[in-house]
């Protein structure tokens, strides 16, 4: 149990700090190393920032990222859901769950809201809110579920923000229709899954950190990583890592891309889990993103990188002014930005072709989560439960 005392009170350092819902109620291989470009100029925080239009405080209780679809923005509490208005900030709606909310498990699109309740999964009508399933789980859903291809992809752990630990738990990972809840199939992982599955429309990648009894291994600790049949949930590889707590996943065609607490960015082979290329991050990161075979992500060197995921090379390297000044989360991207607040609490935006700088703010009040984008809106929610609302250039 000596182990498990060290790795919990690391994730909540990785996670910050997240407060619980209320209690239940009887209701409802080469390495590859970059070129440093000159110093990047600075952009004229005057010229083409964002305006802010609109705040609206909910309180600690909210610990996650707004969610941006349907037209309309959608924040969760540890106490309820709410559809706000992207122009103004006014309540469209708003549901109160009696059990609580796991609040940074809320993900949206145009047919469903997916949220993490206490031992339990539901989706809402984006349109009023009105409930269209609900699902018991073994274990908790602590983190946004994937939603791909008309269903809900999601793993639960035992372990995490507001969870009292239990070791001796087995989580779970489960395919479930997004209309109707309806469990395609589902698996035991015995991980604690924080992070969101990765899928490459084929496969279905799910990870965590795993317990190993018979390991000595205090530093970072043991990670897990599931491949299975997308359709069927036949497990087709299992791979176990020491690279400890995992902050981000994701997967090509080929490729299952892979960062965790060594603060090494791996690609693996889709069909193994075998290191087909490796790349340093050079210090701290918080995570990637990843779109159209780029990971995007900073680290605490204050670089932002863009790497080829085919090759694990870089593609671009963009230094920002300031010792350790980086991403404080995992960049937001559109179809040609990256959006993101730095360690200076700025707001900055880069163009993913170049990784030039486009614009920054001024410094805004200090967030742990990553920006939302949507409809020309930006929306930043600070450590305080603040949401702020920005108009984009």
């Amino acid at each position: 149990m000596g182990r498990w005392a060290l790795v919990f009170p690391l994730i909540l350092l990785l996670l910050g700090c997240a407060s619980a819902p209320p209690a239940p109620s009887p209701t409802v291989m080469a390495t590859a190393v970059p070129i440093t470009p000159p110093p990047l100029p600075s952009a004229n925080p005057s010229a083409t920032a964002p305006e802010q239009v609109w705040q609206r405080p909910f309180g600690p209780g909210l610990t996650g990222p707004a969610a941006f679809a349907a037209g309309q923005l959608f924040v969760a509490t540890d106490t309820a859901v709410f559809a706000l208005d992207p122009a103004t900030g006014a309540t469209n709606w708003e549901v109160r769950l009696v059990n609580g909310v796991w609040s940074r498990t809320l993900v949206a699109n145009e047919t469903a809201v997916v949220l993490g309740s206490p031992g339990q999964m539901l989706a809402l009508n984006p349109a009023d809110g009105a409930l269209l399933w609900q699902l018991p789980l073994v274990g908790d859903l602590l983190w946004p579920p994937l939603l791909a291809e008309g269903r809900v992809y999601a793993g639960t752990a035992f372990v995490g923000p507001g969870v009292p630990p239990n070791p001796d738990g087995r989580a779970w990972v489960y395919a479930v229709t997004l209309d109707s809840g309806t469990v395609v199939w589902s698996a035991e992982t015995a991980v604690y899954t924080l992070t969101t599955p990765a899928s490459n429309g084929r496969q279905l990648f799910v990870g965590g950190s795993f317990l190993n009894p018979a390991s000595q291994v205090e530093e970072g600790g043991f990670l897990r990583l599931h491949a299975f049949d997308l359709a069927t949930g036949v497990r087709q590889w299992q791979v176990e890592r020491q690279d400890g707590f995992i902050k981000s996943l994701a997967a090509d065609e080929n490729t299952l891309f892979l960062l965790a607490y060594t603060d090494m960015v791996y690609g693996l082979d889709g069909r193994s889990g075998a290191v087909r290329w490796e790349y340093p991050t050079e210090n701290w990161s918080p995570g990637f993103s990843w779109q159209a075979g780029v990971l995007y992500f900073g680290s605490d060197n204050a670089f932002v990188h863009a790497v080829d995921g085919g090759r694990g090379t870089a593609v671009w390297r963009t230094p920002l002014e300031g010792v350790f000044n980086a991403p404080r989360a995992e960049l937001t991207l559109d179809e040609t930005t990256a959006y993101f607040q730095g360690n200076d609490n700025q707001l900055y935006a880069l163009a993913l072709a170049s990784g030039d700088l486009l614009w920054q703010t001024a410094p805004q009040p200090r967030s742990r989560v990553p920006l939302t984008v949507g409809a020309g809106w930006l929306f930043l929610v600070d450590q305080e439960g603040t949401l702020t609302a920005f108009k984009r250039p």
